[in-house]
């Protein structure tokens, strides 16, 4: 037996074809071969510019359609389908002819012979043909028996290259429901299915109807399939979230609420006797306690008519200065609702806060001990003077 011939010797009657043709070297993403009629189908300026194109930025759809077409060569058969071609970004749609050939290091490429476009067939036409080829959603044909008419690219990558119904949902019972579509009452089939193995299981919202194979012209239907998996996880992710928000709200409306109660406890107003309230301050005293307590106490004040407050600071934590400027803010807004502020339990480093924050005490009785201000206050108000009359 001879030497193999090689690729160029094999295919040297094809290069004075009138049809364009080339051999794609499908792991090569590369054109090891092509005519002249070729070249200028592909828009090349020479035939070597053409061999050394980089043709791996394949999209996904195109990609799948020619390693199921290498698979059914690989099987001995040839394939035929109607293509739209971009040669320098300019369409060209035709009818490729596709068969096996030996590549030069003994691996199958694909020899292709492209066939001008009918006339006749329209724009829309073509344009719904890629679309369909292009598109993410899984679209299947099949006949009444269950078997596969068509898949296009996307259905090939998922299911890869089912030849029946039954093959593409683990129940066999959806199936059945399919087929049941091509029955007399023609009402479509939707549903949400779990698809695939159960380590890779997805979701998949599959929509079937009844309609014509242009083929053989017998009863078909069109399975459609979109994928809901990263749909569904997401909307999952989104009320798993909102729980988890909902619940810290709830944390924080309740930690809110302690605090408030604590701060009440902190300062409580009693009513000694009436007309005089008491608060016990405890803790530390800032400008947002000084707040709270003013939105607290001046109410009470107004509502039981207290001529006497007693601000009592023994169990209050030393002053900063704006302690300090908070607790004078209260001690003058009291004034101002006709009420005497009475300051008790003032230690001495109180005091000294007081004065390094400018603050006299004009306006407030100041006493050393909560006794002493009981005592002040429980004491009747001395008798206004009287003018003496003259004789």
């Amino acid at each position: 037996m001879g030497p193999l011939m090689s690729l160029e010797q094999q295919l040297s009657a094809l290069e004075l074809s009138i049809l364009p043709t080339w051999v794609w070297d499908h792991e090569r993403c590369r054109f090891p071969w092509a005519n002249s009629k070729a070249v200028a189908l592909w828009r090349a300026s020479d035939r070597a510019e053409l061999l050394s194109r980089d043709l791996s930025d394949l999209s996904a759809s195109t990609r799948t359609r020619l390693e199921n077409y290498l698979r059914a060569i690989l099987d001995g058969q040839t394939v035929e389908e109607d293509w739209t071609l971009y040669p320098r970004g300019v369409p060209a749609t035709m009818t490729l002819h596709g068969q096996g050939v030996r590549l030069d290091d003994g691996r199958t490429g694909i020899l292709f012979q492209a066939l001008p476009r009918q006339a006749g067939i329209d724009d829309s036409m073509v344009r719904g043909v890629e679309a369909v080829r292009h598109t993410s959603v899984l679209i299947s044909l099949v006949d009444g028996e269950g078997h596969i008419l068509f898949h296009n690219p996307a259905a090939l990558r998922a299911t890869h290259s089912a030849t029946r119904l039954d093959a593409l949902f683990p129940d066999p019972g959806i199936s059945a429901a399919i087929l049941r579509v091509l029955t007399g009452e023609h009402v479509p089939f939707s549903a949400e299915i779990p698809v695939g193995p159960p380590d890779d299981e997805r979701l998949h919202l599959v929509e079937a109807r009844a309609t014509t194979d242009p083929v053989t012209g017998g009863r078909a239907v069109l399975v459609q399939q979109l994928d809901l998996t990263a749909q569904r996880k997401a909307e999952v992710e989104v009320e798993a979230q909102r729980r988890l928000i909902d619940e810290l709200n709830r944390s924080l409306a309740l930690v809110e609420q302690q605090r408030q109660q604590i701060v009440t406890l902190s300062a409580p107003i009693l009513e000694v006797w009436e007309g005089t309230l008491a608060v016990p301050l405890i803790g530390l005293i800032d400008a947002a306690r000084g707040d709270e307590l003013a939105e607290r106490l001046l109410p009470a004040i107004s509502q039981r008519t207290a001529a006497k407050v007693i601000l009592d600071l023994t169990g209050a934590e030393a002053l900063d200065l704006e302690g300090a400027a908070a607790l004078e803010r209260l001690s003058r807004a009291v004034t101002l609702l006709g009420a005497r502020p009475v300051l008790t339990g003032v230690r001495p480093e109180v005091a000294r806060a007081l004065i390094d924050a400018g603050i006299h005490a004009e306006g407030f009785v100041i006493l050393r001990s909560l006794r002493q201000g009981l005592e002040a206050c429980r004491a009747p108000a001395p008798a206004p003077s009287r003018a003496r009359a003259r004789p």
